[in-house]
């Protein structure tokens, strides 16, 4: 060292320090090493450097960001004001420690340790002296060495948590412990195993904060997280719409499973639904649902087998992994959020005919023509039409939509509070939401408390929570809207004194048709029930204990329980028991559910740093768990009149039946091993194994394994590449599972006949047992590319996945000589593939001044086929056919298939539809057997286009979900446009029944004529394609902190946003959505304090 400080100060020595050197410079590399900004320096300006690389640390962070500034200012503010900085006649740069600086009596040896909020040692971890630009990092251990002026501040950053200005004061050794920062959470993974840096990971994921969740709305988890990844998808429910109570359809990338409800049993969940962890242990789709948003910490999304393979025969369609908020030590803060929601119904589908038109549709489609040889009952019927025709002459024109509707309304409040210090933290949370959907009477009450505890002395910590939650969810007394839709409105709602009458009207045709019309006002007037409550307590225990820097041993165990009940009563007043047997008028429900379950684990960590180059982790895990449920039904019928439904007043059991009784009892263990490897921060290693054992399958294949392999590059750290932030490529290829649908039993179950005949009571064979059932079993291949540009200004995520799931699990009907049904069997494969485009661009990015614009576009696109069935299923295509399904399981085909008959539309000369048979001939007749493919329902492309502007404290967002190029069957228009029965004339219909069918030869028309009351079958022509635009969130916010107002309040933080959720729905197809419920449009309003 004293060599080269020697030739450094003679070098200094001879060369003329007052040679002038104006050169000005416009550089943007944003945070690189010291050495890679003095190398792009060097090539701009034409220079070279000078220094001792004893007295230079050129491998710390700087930031280089800097505009038409001199050449000397610039080398002067990266070094830092610890060293001089000279050019000499010959363009080289001198830089050599500043002697006032470097005196002893001003500098001290400082020796620190960095740790995480667990004790555990953060090697890489940055300190930088304020000020200077000098600093270092932590080594394996988490340690760090380095002289500072006694006065001086550090500043220590790590990713992933909270950056923290230190001062010195004379120190000489430090200890600092790190707190997560969930701001940061896009450079780590949580996997709800283990925690990994994204940098070194080679799989899929997105991770989110609760931020990013409440910045799209405050509704539920599910609903924001729609709008931030491609690869999730909730379906549309054109049947239930907005009903509160009604949980989505959610797909990862996909189906892997026979979409089917005899696939699972009366626990299991949908078969294509992912896997849910909350707080490292698995958890329903309605418990994230109703899940308080505030709570949420992060979440993060698993795709591909390198992350999902963690949880083996579980994770074929995903994982979701949520983390709530945790304990922070220091003085006690209080959180407290209120949301509001107003929601209005969404009726702009709707094509309804108004009193006139629908009366002149009765009369065209033939209603009021009676073909009999006796003048006396066309009479009745002229007679009929005549006193509708005055009601609609007199203005009488109801709109029946509005009646059983209301503006919903929904508040919510979130109190949390938490403090502590570094051995004990604490924190109490209550919740309250209460959910008025947009139909009368509908809604859903939730809440729950929750208390979490850390400690932690020397090596080890506990860490519990402690959750209890419940719900009250009514269903609305007006039943389904469809009755409203179908009422017609020539009748009046009520009667001249203002009441409600039975019947709308009454009327009677001899020798033809007797016309009882109920009002569906009277029927929801009554004292109707359908009231579902819950209760759950769960438990959550971890521990961990840290033997050595490198080995950390974890455990945890999960209890839960949970009990819902579900109570519905129909008075015997109702319509529909006119023509009942009188002791069997009304119908009281009850079904009782109650649920059990424990889960426990250990985990053994290792992790290591050699040669400061290669990085090693290795995971051993092994769970055990145990699902109990029980759900005992009793039905009970005949009620007196007046009665509220107790059912002590009940007559009898439902006819032929009696208190119905499910149990299940599930067990599953698996042993896991993960290892990682990471060689200079370049070249990424993963590999995991597990082994599942299950009593889910059939009793000869209880165990299974799964395991995945990953690799991946990180080419920013291989090579220097100007402007190029994050290059990463990454492969993995794995195996996973799914076990969704509950249970399939390995033994056959005999059912006692509750019929006796002369030698006794007898038994039945009612489930017949495959002992050799195997796993589904999902393979999947997946690459892609990571890029990040100009200081992360534009950065865009490129994958590329299939899914081949062989064998799948079916339930066929066997041979009704077999007295048995919903036989499960393997059969076939199903093999998905995808491609998915996270793309974000900030053309401004004026972060100190916090002004930062972002475009962003999630896009994706999935195709997906059956195989291997070898026509094993034609029995099952068969029932498909009968029951006239659009699906069929056919090899080479796609699950997401339109199948139907092609038509040539209709013939104007008779009015009548035109089919195409399969051998290209015209025909009249139509013949099930020319079924063929004649759409698909999947989106070519689906994605979400977002912008979001920052300006200061100011916030606005906007999230645009499109579809472009999926097949639509359009129910409502088969059904309500034509297909209209006889009967089914009686209700109104949409408007291009009356105007758009064939009604006179000649006639060119999408429909058949008017006059036809007969059965349409299912053809192409209601096979429409749908390109879609939903306004699906804005929102605006503000967040203010330093007004004085709010400090004087005692407020240290306060943010107000507001969002417009579903704002807009502009579709090229006209088809009602919301049949039984309509969806909805929502204003909404969320204040968030911390005192």
């Amino acid at each position: 060292m004293a060599k080269k400080s020697l030739i450094l100060f003679l070098v200094s020595f001879f060369s003329i320090t007052s040679f002038g050197y104006s050169q000005r410079l416009t550089l943007n590399l944003g945070e690189v090493t010291l050495l890679k900004a003095l190398k792009v320096l060097k090539k701009e300006a034409q220079v070279d450097f000078f220094y001792s690389d004893d007295e230079l640390d050129v491998n710390r962070k700087v930031l280089v960001k800097f505009e038409n500034t001199d050449l000397l200012q610039i080398v002067s503010t990266l070094v830092g004001e610890q060293y001089n900085v000279k050019i000499n006649k010959d363009n080289i740069v001198l830089i050599s420690p500043s002697q006032k600086l470097s005196s002893p009596k001003q500098d001290i040896t400082l020796t620190g340790h960095i740790q995480d909020e667990n004790g555990l040692p953060l090697p890489g971890a940055s300190i930088i002296v304020k000020g200077s630009g000098k600093g270092t990092i932590t080594d394996i251990n988490g340690n760090f060495k380095l002289i500072v002026p006694k006065s001086a501040s550090l500043i220590i950053s790590f990713i992933g948590y909270k950056t923290q200005e230190v001062t010195v004061a004379g120190k000489t050794n430090l200890t600092i412990a790190m707190q997560a920062d969930v701001s940061e959470l896009e450079e780590v993974v949580i996997t709800g195993v283990v925690e990994r840096n994204k940098e070194s990971f080679t799989g899929a994921v997105r991770t989110f904060s609760g931020t990013d969740l409440k910045q799209l709305g405050n509704q539920n988890v599910i609903q924001s997280l729609k709008s931030l990844d491609p690869s999730m998808a909730v379906l549309e429910n054109t049947e239930f719409g907005s009903n509160p109570n009604v949980l989505p359809n959610i797909e990862v990338r996909g189906k892997t499973s026979v979409a089917s409800a005899s696939l699972r049993d009366e626990f299991g969940a949908d078969p294509n639904q992912p896997l849910f962890i909350l707080d490292g242990f698995e958890t329903d789709l309605r418990t994230i649902v109703d899940l308080d948003m505030n709570r949420v910490a992060s979440i993060t999304i698993l795709k591909d087998a390198s992350s999902t393979a963690l949880y083996g025969a579980k994770a074929a369609n995903g994982v979701i992994v949520i983390e709530t908020k945790r304990p922070e030590p220091g003085k006690m803060d209080i959180n407290y959020t209120a949301d509001f929601r107003v929601e209005a119904p969404d009726l702009s589908d709707y094509n309804l005919m108004n009193a006139a038109e629908k009366l002149e549709f009765e009369r065209l489609s033939g209603k009021y023509t009676y073909y009999s040889i006796d003048p006396a009952y066309q009479l009745e019927l002229d007679e009929l039409y005549f006193s509708r025709l005055k009601l609609v002459r007199e203005g009488v024109d109801t709109y029946w939509l509005h009646e059983p509707l209301q503006t919903g309304f929904t508040n919510g409040h979130s109190l949390y509070l938490n403090g502590g210090e570094n051995a004990i933290q604490y924190g109490i949370g209550l919740n309250y939401r209460d959910v008025s959907g947009v139909m009368k009477g509908s809604g859903r009450e939730t809440w729950g408390g929750n208390v979490d505890l850390i400690y932690r002395k020397n090596k080890v910590k506990f860490y519990n929570k402690l959750y209890v939650s419940g719900s009250d969810a009514d269903e609305s007394p007006y039943g389904s809207f469809a009755d409203f839709a179908r009422a017609n409105p020539y009748f009046k709602k009520r009667n001249a004194e203002g009441g409600l009458d039975r019947y709308l009207e009454y009327a009677n045709v001899s020798g033809a048709e007797h016309y009882y019309v109920p009002n569906p006002l009277y029927n929801a007037s009554l004292k109707n029930k359908n009231n579902t409550q819950s209760f759950n307590v769960q438990n959550n225990l971890q521990a961990e204990w840290k033997p050595s820097n490198h080995i950390r041993v974890q455990g945890g165990l999960q209890l839960n329980k949970s009990v819902t009940t579900q109570e519905t009563f129909s008075p015997p007043e109702r319509t529909q028991y006119d023509d009942v047997d009188v002791l069997e008028r009304g119908q009281y429900g009850n079904i009782r559910t109650e649920k059990f379950s424990y889960r426990a684990n250990v985990t053994l960590s290792y992790a290591r740093i050699f040669a400061e180059k290669h990085q090693f982790t290795a995971n051993l895990r092994a769970d055990i768990e145990e699902n109990s449920n029980e759900r005992l039904t009793v039905i009970a019928v005949g009620f007196p009149n007046g009665t509220n439904g107790n059912p002590a007043f009940a007559y009898n059991y439902q006819p032929n039946a009696s208190p119905g009784t499910a149990r299940s009892l599930y067990r599953r263990n698996n042993l896991l091993a993960s290892v990682n490897y990471v060689y200079d921060q370049r070249f990424l290693f993963d590999a995991t194994y597990r082994l599942d054992g299950s009593t889910a399958f059939g009793s000869n294949k209880k165990y299974f394994s799964f395991w995945a392999v990953g690799a991946g590059w990180n080419l920013h750290n291989e090579f220097e590449l100007e402007g190029v932030d994050l290059l990463k490529l990454r492969a993995n290829i794995g195996s996973t599972g799914n076990q969704n649908f509950g249970s399939v039993s390995s033994v056959s179950v005999y059912s006692y006949d509750q019929s006796s005949n002369i030698f006794g009571q007898g038994t039945y064979l009612s489930t017949l047992a495959n002992p050799d059932l195997e796993w589904q079993n999902t393979v999947t291949t997946s690459i892609g590319a990571d890029i990040a540009i100009f200081n992360r200004r534009v950065s865009a995520t490129l994958n590329a996945y299939q899914k081949k799931t062989d064998p799948l699990v079916i339930v066929l009907d066997l041979p009704s000589s077999t007295g048995v049904s919903g036989y499960s069997t393997n059969a076939g494969f199903m093999d998905v593939k995808g491609v998915e485009a996270i793309i974000r661009v900030s053309p401004i990015y004026q972060l100190e001044k916090r002004i930062i614009w972002t475009l962003g576009l999630n896009a994706s696109s999935i195709k997906s086929e059956y195989g291997g069935f070898n026509n094993k299923l034609e029995g099952l295509n068969k029932d498909q056919e009968i029951s006239q399904s659009l699906l069929r399981f056919k090899d080479g085909y796609s699950p997401d298939d339109i199948w139907a008959v092609k038509s040539m539309g209709i013939d104007p000369g008779t009015g009548r539809e035109v089919f195409l048979r399969a051998d290209g001939q015209a025909t009249f007749e139509y013949d099930p057997s020319d079924v063929t493919v004649v759409g698909n329902t999947r989106p070519e492309v689906e994605g979400v286009i977002s912008s979001n502007l920052t300006y200061k404290s100011f916030t606005l967002g906007v999230n645009l979900r499109f579809r472009y190029g999926g097949d639509l069957f359009n129910q409502p228009l088969y059904n309500k446009v034509e297909n209209i029965s006889r009967e089914n004339v009686a209700l109104n219909q949409d408007r291009r029944a009356l105007y758009d069918r064939w009604q006179n030869p000649g006639d060119i028309a999408q429909f058949k004529a008017i006059s036809l009351t007969t059965e349409t079958p299912i053809s192409s022509r209601f096979v429409q394609k749908e390109n879609t635009l939903i306004g699906e969130s804005i929102n605006i916010g503000y967040q203010l902190t330093n007004h004085g107002w709010v400090k004087r309040l005692g407020v240290k933080a306060l943010r107000v946003n507001v969002y417009m959720n579903d704002i807009f729905h502009e579709s090229s197809v006209i088809a009602e959505r919301g049949i039984s419920y309509p969806f909805s449009r929502a204003v909404s309003l969320s204040i968030n304090a911390t005192f």
